[in-house]
């Protein structure tokens, strides 16, 4: 399969080159709004990391009273320290653990946001132009293979029949008469040249890859000498 990716005029390649620029800077721009989403949410972390701190503070007078707490004394050092126990455990742990849960559920939320803020936007460009895209890339390659063989076969000739009927069943009535005055008579005459010359050109080829028929009186020499030849 041969792809082509912009047709050989400047004029016809130049909207598909904006066309695919656009495409991009789309794409780039509703990742940076996605990234810009994520990075927002993601800064209310700070709520999160503030409810950890507190707790971890809770803990560190907690460890410092339990220590200051005298030894030795009965039922009181056991009371002071069963109290400073109870803040570590009932105050301090429970804060940092969700200080935790709301950290990894603030960073869930934001990867979330991000991608679904910037992924609908960008798939729409790439299901609806990037497969239109691929498509005309595709049609563009099998144009230029099929001139391609006929010039290496040397059926040129019968490559412009083709490509003048394609043409008079494809193009609309206003391209067909824009090629040629009497297509019709082109057909009945034999004269393909204009006609398939806009045909190649509504395929994104330049005509002049096509080689061109000699003069002709030659053509109608080649074809006597063949005669007397047979």
């Amino acid at each position: 399969m041969m792809l082509k990716a912009y047709p050989d005029r400047v004029l016809s390649a130049t909207p598909r080159v904006l066309a695919d620029v656009l495409a991009i800077l789309w794409t780039l721009l509703w990742a940076f709004i996605g990234w810009l989403v994520y990075e927002t949410v993601l800064s209310l972390q700070v709520i999160s990391d503030g409810i950890g701190s507190t707790g971890r503070t809770f803990n560190d007078w907690a460890a410092a009273f339990k220590k200051a707490v005298p030894s030795g004394i009965p039922f009181v050092t056991d009371a002071l320290q069963g109290l400073a126990d109870g803040v570590r455990k009932y105050s301090g742990d429970p804060l940092i653990a969700a200080g935790h849960q709301v950290h990894d559920a603030i960073f869930q939320v934001a990867v979330v946001l991000g991608i679904f803020t910037a992924l609908p936007p960008i798939l729409f460009v790439l299901l609806v132009y990037g497969i239109w895209r691929w498509r005309d890339m595709r049609e563009m390659g099998a144009a230029l293979a099929f001139v391609r063989i006929a010039a290496v076969t040397g059926r040129a000739e019968q490559a412009r029949a083709v490509l003048a009927y394609r043409a008079v069943s494809t193009l609309t009535f206003r391209q067909l008469m824009s090629a040629s005055s009497d297509p019709v008579g082109d057909l009945a005459e034999h004269r393909y040249e204009r006609l398939s010359s806009a045909m190649l050109r509504r395929a994104g080829l330049d005509p002049t890859r096509l080689p061109q028929p000699g003069p002709p009186l030659l053509r109608g020499h080649r074809r006597r000498t063949h005669t007397e030849a047979e």
